[in-house]
């Protein structure tokens, strides 16, 4: 009973202690310096690109033919 009483603290003391330690090191990351840059980029909005819109419509008739070719299976009585 002693025993486990004694590792039931030292649990608890080494995750204090832990906890603590990561705690100071997650605040040791925050600084202050900032850095300011400007960078201009062009990007474009997928929607306007129609490489994706082709792409998709492949991809949506290949699923399409997919489904409808389930429905075909025949059956011979």
């Amino acid at each position: 009973m002693k025993n486990s009483t004694i590792i039931n603290r030292a649990k608890s003391f080494l995750f204090s202690f832990l906890a603590i330690f990561s705690s100071a090191l997650i605040y040791a990351q925050d600084s202050t310096v900032t850095k300011t840059t400007n960078v201009t980029t062009s990007s474009e909005e997928w929607q306007t690109n129609p490489t994706y819109w082709i792409i998709g419509g492949v991809v949506l008739i290949i699923i399409i033919a997919i489904i409808a070719s389930r429905g075909r299976t025949r059956r011979e009585d």
